[in-house]
């Protein structure tokens, strides 16, 4: 079963948030298509980030925990955690708008601008630190252009409560409650700090992927075409 734990992580992550897809509130499985257009956008960025970031041991995998399957030099279910979590990520956001009662398109340019300053400058402070800077730099840039297309105040709501599962998913497989790490950190590349076992890193670098996934998902989606 070791040799399985990183798809059984994964496989419980996305359990509850498949079967719910299909629910009649929700119908989440409508917007499979525009999920899948930010996806494609998401992975033409994060995948050859990760090969570079692995090959140039930045990060790793423990070979113990995997299965041994690898996709372009990265272990299967290294691919398959850029479908999974997003997935549940994406649903989480659709649950969120789905059952808020005001879905008025709220951009909070102002805030997103200022948290894309203080990145943008914290990425340039620590530029010797190759996680840090590319994904503070990299967040930087999806505040600036997202709030074109997302609705920021849904996303930051559904991104805080994220955080619940994030802590146990990525706590999981940096570390925690197991006997050794699932995925493996070099911290000459990251600030060093530890939220228990995550980098904090993690945080700045799941909400730009998912920020990347809610741009090309939001741009192709039109709710006023879906009757809830």
């Amino acid at each position: 079963m070791h040799h399985y734990l990183y798809l059984i992580i994964l496989a419980s992550s996305i359990f509850v948030p498949f079967i719910f897809t299909f629910h009649k509130r929700l119908r989440f499985h409508y917007h499979f298509k525009s999920l899948a257009f930010g996806l494609i956008l998401m992975l033409s960025i994060f995948i050859p980030w990760d090969i570079w970031f692995t090959e140039n041991g930045i990060w790793g995998f423990n070979e113990y925990y995997i299965s041994g399957i690898y996709l372009l030099n990265l272990p299967l279910e290294e691919c398959l955690f850029f479908i999974c979590i997003p997935f549940c990520c994406i649903f989480t956001y659709h649950v969120v708008w789905t059952l808020s009662n005001d879905k008025s398109f709220k951009s909070m340019k102002n805030v997103s601008f200022i948290l894309s300053i203080i990145l943008f400058g914290c990425g340039i402070f620590w530029m010797d630190k190759l996680y840090t800077f590319y994904t503070f730099i990299g967040l930087s840039i999806m505040l600036l252009i997202a709030p074109f297309t997302v609705n920021m105040k849904i996303f930051f709501k559904a991104f805080v409560i994220l955080l619940v599962p994030f802590f146990i998913v990525n706590g999981l497989l940096t570390g925690s409650f197991i006997e050794n790490q699932v995925v493996w950190y070099n911290d000459n590349h990251n600030l060093g700090i530890r939220l228990f076992t995550i980098p904090v890193e993690d945080i700045f670098y799941n909400c730009f992927m998912l920020l990347l996934v809610m741009i090309g998902y939001q741009k192709t989606l039109s709710f006023k075409k879906i009757t809830f």
